[in-house]
C-alpha cells in the first residue's frame, strides 16, 4: 500500500534542505578565512587577544607587571616569540619564534600561553640545529 505525500511530509522536507544550505554556507564561509593564522595570547586561563599573523604586520606588547610577573611578546613577519620575561627559568625564551598551527609557548611561572592557530599545518616535527 502506498502512502501519499501529504503538506506536512512537503514541509519537513524544505525544512531539512533549508537547514542543509545554512550549514553549507556557514561552513564554506569558515573555509574562506581557514588560511588566516591567528595567535591567540591567553594570561592566567583568560584570552587576553588575539592577532592576525601576517607578512607586513609587526607588534610588541608586555603581558602582566613586575609585581605579578612579566612577558613581553614581539610579532613580526608572521612569527611570534617571546623577547623578555620576569620568570626565573626563562624557558619560554628558549621556545623560539612560532608560526605553524598547533605551535605553542607556555611560561608556567607567569601563567602565559601563546597558540598559534588557522594557516597550512607545518609537517615538520621537529628541527634539530
Amino acid at each position: 500500500m502506498k502512502k501519499k505525500i501529504n503538506r506536512y511530509d512537503i514541509a519537513l522536507i524544505a525544512v531539512i534542505v533549508a537547514a542543509n544550505i545554512v550549514i553549507l554556507f556557514l561552513g564554506s564561509r569558515k573555509a574562506v578565512h581557514a588560511d588566516e593564522k591567528v595567535a591567540y595570547v591567553y594570561s592566567r586561563n583568560e584570552l587576553v587577544g588575539e592577532y592576525v599573523l601576517s607578512d607586513d604586520y609587526k607588534t610588541e606588547f608586555t603581558i602582566g607587571d613586575e609585581k605579578t610577573g612579566y612577558n613581553e611578546i614581539h610579532i613580526e613577519n608572521g612569527q611570534v616569540w617571546i623577547h623578555e620575561a620576569s620568570c626565573p627559568d626563562q624557558i619560554c625564551l628558549s621556545q623560539g619564534k612560532i608560526s605553524s598551527d598547533g605551535e605553542i609557548i607556555v611560561c608556567l611561572p607567569n601563567q602565559l600561553m601563546v597558540k598559534i592557530e588557522g594557516g597550512e599545518e607545518d609537517d615538520t616535527d621537529f628541527i634539530a640545529n
